[in-house]
């Protein structure tokens, strides 16, 4: 077995078995059963600080496969047998019909071409066509826009990072004269690109975003572990992780005692900051874990709030989340 074998199974290990089994079920049989034995190995069980650090960087091995597990909700104070029954359950009949379904979704569709290049454009869906123009030059995307549906080229646009939509809406305000040979060959190469390209709405999370989904599957004991390596190795990803691995919208899943104690270090403007437009789930939970007292006067103070900046909105939701991530780290 190569070493890249044996590093996997050992960061599955870590991991722990409900996320180890997310990732083996999507592997080849073979492949998978050779991983599970050696994770029953010495080897794969005691592992120091350094050797955590190092299987760390090789995270990004399996992440894409690790992803595919639908996700849950932040298990703050968990019993891991509950994790375990709760998957049990979820991994009924049809199962393996499901794995299919998501597989044959991930391939790009076939379109059936009719020979006019312009014409075959349209049969992409918007994500492959703003995909495959995405990364062309402004000018290059301006002349074809200039060629297809007003509609087509608003939507495509709006699907553009806003720094290149800027570059093609000011080539937009140039007049093009492009030759139309030149503009059916622009749509003949886009419209080979996009067939390559998902026809489903692409990640756009970054790298500490899709890391902060992964710690989340983990399971609380074996998530300790990953981020006291993850801040041996990097400081500064270690702090991104947990402002983003903490969520104000966690308080609905918590405990009512749990949240008490959440309630009772945030100061009121601040939590009805954070009450503004939140889910009905979250505001239920807060609502029903406050004195008499203090829920009347918070419903006063929301129905008062008509406009609160989107920013102070969040600042005071990650203030939430902050103390939500002091009091799981205490009770570990």
């Amino acid at each position: 077995m190569t070493d890249h074998r044996k590093q996997s199974a050992a960061l599955l290990k870590l991991l722990g078995p409900d996320a180890a089994d997310a990732v083996l079920e999507r592997m080849r049989p073979e492949l998978a059963a050779q991983i599970r034995e050696q994770m029953e190995t010495e080897s794969a069980t005691a592992l120091k600080g350094r050797e955590k650090r190092a299987l760390l960087r090789d995270f990004g091995w399996f992440f894409d496969v690790a992803l595919k597990s639908a996700p849950n909700a932040l298990k703050l104070f968990d019993n891991d047998s509950q994790d375990n029954d709760s998957r049990h359950d979820n991994q009924e009949s049809g199962e393996d019909g499901q794995r299919a379904e998501s597989a044959s979704a991930d391939r790009p569709k076939k379109i059936r071409l009719t020979g006019d290049p312009m014409h075959d454009l349209g049969l992409l869906s918007i994500f492959q066509l703003s995909g495959a123009l995405e990364r062309e030059q402004p000018r290059t995307v301006a002349i074809l826009l200039n060629n297809i549906a007003p509609e087509l080229a608003a939507n495509v646009l709006s699907y553009f990072p806003e720094e290149h939509r800027t570059l093609v809406a000011r080539q937009l305000s140039r007049e093009q004269n492009a030759p139309q040979l030149l503009v059916e060959r622009i749509a003949r190469a886009t419209l080979q690109r996009g067939m390559t390209l998902p026809a489903d709405p692409p990640d756009r999370r970054d790298h500490v975003d899709r890391l902060a989904e992964v710690l989340r599957e983990v399971p609380k004991s074996y998530r300790k572990d990953m981020l006291t390596a993850i801040e041996e190795e990097d400081a500064d990803l270690s702090a991104a992780l947990m402002k983003r691995l903490y969520r104000f919208e966690d308080l609905k899943d918590l405990d009512a005692a749990i949240v008490q104690q959440v309630l009772g270090e945030i100061d009121g403007t601040t939590l009805t900051t954070a009450m503004f437009q939140a889910d009905e789930e979250v505001l239920a939970k807060i609502l029903e874990n406050l004195s008499r007292r203090a829920r009347q006067t918070i419903e006063e103070e929301l129905q008062f709030q008509t406009r609160v900046p989107e920013a102070r909105v969040q600042q005071a939701r990650e203030a939430v989340a902050d103390v939500i991530a002091k009091i799981d780290q205490e009770g570990e």
